[in-house]
């Protein structure tokens, strides 16, 4: 951070563990001091600057601390201590720098000084100079507010002579934390319950500080405590910060172009595949395989049978294919039409173990005729890259054999989906999802292979006479909800652009519910014939967020009929379907804070033949082949779904460079060359 409020909030990636209810505080100088959970003093020197340890021994002061419910420095030679009997004590500092000085109490101030009253009721207190803050949220109609108190050492009668001002007004009932990088400055961020971690930034004079940066950084979460250094003054406006040293190239990279030689045609565009195993990865071979259409631009509520596209067998591997018929049922060719151009459909595979247990298997494919658009063809090509591990076969459970009661919102609240969706940074990344989900609840999901207390994995699944087939479908439920499809990035004196045309080029997953156990099962391709851009334009710098798009998701009951219909079970699945906008909502929102991918730690980590710069002045955007998957793309119905995007002349990635001429802008790919099949590309 630069100690002002335009300043960035940088990531170092440096870690330290404390004992489990331990206490800290910082000293300034990189002096840190920790307040064991017996009560002891000691310090500590941050040496993470240098290669070192963040929290490198310097001396134990000893004694019993225990008795101060709130300890912090001023980032000087003095601390304050609010004693649990209500008395604000203050300590001088000897050789504040070292973290090794005597600490010597000097006042005690009582309980009753409006000073040490506000402090005892303020929800955070921290010091800059010779002013102490303190926060207290707002409650209720009540709004929170940040009041400074000067202090000074008179030689008797209060050290706050003069009172408070109040230097921040209008504190939401969320704010909890607040701290100064700098003079003049004051950061705010909310409770860790509140999911957001975002602080804003205020400057001003004492008696009346105004927001600068609503979203001066994000994934902030708890007590934040600055130190006083070097660190916190401005740097030159010519110079790009960096955290530890840039080892120097041994070549000049490339400067970055646009490639723009045509896109390799994708194999087999016009055909459905895929391959289904057992549990344990082994093939599923020699079972008949089924597949139906989807529509995912169907606006009915009606219970309906869906028209079936074509039948295979798996192969020893449990690979197979079948082609997209030449001439398409109606309803399949208006489907395709209103989704670009492209065919969303579901293939499942069905058998028997030797003890009579129903296993089955799905997934979501997708196909293009070779008279569909180009985008369309490339979104195929990328669900099949996105898709090409295989499918599994799992147990039809006893529970599956009744319609199942659907979880209310606020036990839909609880899942793990839902309370990620309200964090401010991207945690996921690609990272895979958990094999199984909830949508009620955070916890991880078991096995759902041991069935009766056997385990089903490994158990050999030949055809079942008579077969299963899907009945029919019905839409119980449906809903927008936002759903991040690109992202852009910012560093240094760079600014992000990010468009996303509604005509939608997204492969979005689909979640199956398999008894208790929502797993992922394939994707739909989601395209439109209608068209309305979205996105931001020239944020920066030091700024990198998803762009989100409203999108309405269905979740959808499934009938199946096995043995000739003797056996009936019920599953459901939760579906993207068109661009939509809610009445009175946004056409598309800022994401999750993507920021920690970019800067220079990062950029030495890079290979670097992904690397490239950006002569001043000037732009790259990427305009073609496909965008990173993000894995918790979106939460709908309390379950994490993936999705990516097909960059083309309405989907695009741009960073635009300043004009300082002193230092570069440096920009790499995350899974190639930026000129080759990055993904997406980050800044420094």
């Amino acid at each position: 951070m630069t100690g002002n409020a335009a300043g960035a909030l940088l990531d170092t990636g440096q870690t330290a563990p404390l004992e489990a209810y331990s206490k800290f505080f910082t000293g300034g100088r990189g002096i840190i001091y920790v307040k064991t959970p017996e009560g002891a003093l000691k310090t500590y020197k941050d040496n993470s600057a240098t290669g070192g340890s963040m929290l490198t021994p310097v001396h134990d002061y000893g004694g019993d601390w225990s008795a101060y419910r709130r300890m912090w420095s001023n980032g000087d030679n003095r601390i304050f201590a609010l004693h649990q009997d209500g008395a604000l004590e203050i300590y001088a500092v000897a050789s504040p720098s070292s973290g090794s000085g005597a600490i010597t109490k000097i006042k005690t101030v009582a309980s009753t000084d409006p000073a040490v009253v506000a402090i005892e009721q303020a929800n955070d207190v921290w010091s800059a100079g010779a002013t102490v803050y303190t926060l207290r949220r707002g409650v209720a109609d009540r709004h929170g507010e940040v009041k400074a108190w000067r202090y000074s050492e008179s030689a008797s009668g209060s050290p706050f002579p003069d009172g408070y001002t109040t230097a921040v007004r209008g504190l939401g009932t969320k704010v909890w934390y607040g701290w100064s990088p700098g003079p003049g400055t004051i950061y705010t961020v909310g409770d860790t319950p509140d999911y957001t971690g975002i602080a804003d930034s205020h400057t001003g004079t004492a008696a009346s500080m105004e927001v600068t940066n609503p979203d001066v950084g994000a994934g902030i979460y708890g007590d934040v405590h600055a130190d006083i250094a070097a660190c916190l003054a401005s740097p030159s406006p010519d110079v790009k910060p960096a955290l530890g040293a840039v080892p120097p190239e041994t070549e000049v990279p490339p400067q970055a172009v646009t490639d723009e030689s045509a896109d390799p045609a994708p194999q087999n565009p016009a055909q459905f595949s895929g391959r289904f195993v057992l549990g344990d990865g082994s093939p599923a071979a020699g079972l008949p395989v089924t597949v139906e259409a989807a529509f995912v631009t169907s606006d009915s509520d009606e219970e309906v049978k869906l028209p079936t596209l074509g039948t295979a067998v798996t192969a020893s591997d449990g690979t197979w294919t079948v082609p997209l018929p030449a001439t398409l049922p109606e309803s399949v060719r208006k489907a395709a039409v209103e989704n670009g151009g492209a065919v969303n459909a579901m293939a499942s595979v069905s058998g028997k173990t030797s003890s009579g247990l129903i296993m089955q298997g799905t997934d979501m494919v997708t196909a293009a005729p070779a008279t569909a658009p180009a985008t369309a063809r490339a979104l195929v090509a990328a669900a099949a890259e996105e898709t090409s591990e295989p499918s599994k076969m799992r147990p039809i459970t006893e529970d599956m054999r009744q319609e199942q009661a659907q979880p209310t919102a606020a036990q839909t609240a609880l899942s793990w989906a839902t309370k990620d969706e309200r964090m401010s940074v991207d945690t996921l990344g690609d990272k895979p999802l958990p094999e199984y989900q909830s949508d009620t609840v955070a916890d991880p999901q078991g096995d759902p292979y041991i069935v009766a207390g056997a385990d089903t994995k490994s158990m050999v699944v030949k055809p079942m006479d008579g077969g299963c087939d899907k009945d029919s479908e019905k839409v119980i439920d449906r809903g927008v909800a936002y759903t991040a499809v690109v992202e852009g990035h910012a560093y240094w004196d760079t600014k992000a652009t990010v468009d996303y045309d509604s005509k939608l080029a997204s492969n979005v997953e689909i979640a199956v519910k398999t008894g208790s156990r929502w797993t992922i099962e394939g994707s739909v391709t989601l395209g439109s014939s209608m068209s309305v851009t979205t996105g931001y334009t020239a944020k920066g710098p030091y700024f990198a967020k998803q762009w989100k798009v409203p999108i309405e998701y269905r979740k959808i009951k499934e009938t199946w009929k096995c043995n000739y219909g003797r056996d009936t079970f019920y599953r459901y699945k939760i579906m993207g379907g068109k661009y939509k906008v809610p009445s009175g909502g946004a056409v598309g929102k800022y994401g999750k804070d993507v920021s920690k991918k970019d800067g220079g730690v990062n950029y030495r980590n890079s290979p670097k033949s992904h690397r490239a710069w950006v002569e001043p002045g000037s732009y790259f955007q990427i305009s073609k082949n496909r965008s990173v998957k993000a894995s918790g793309a979106v939460s709908a119905f309390g379950v994490k779904l993936g999705a990516s995007t097909q960059y083309d002349k309405e989907h695009k990635q741009r960073i635009t460079a300043g004009n300082q001429k002193y230092e570069r802008h440096d920009i790499w790919g995350k899974n190639d060359r930026v000129s080759g099949k990055p993904g997406v590309f980050y800044s420094f």
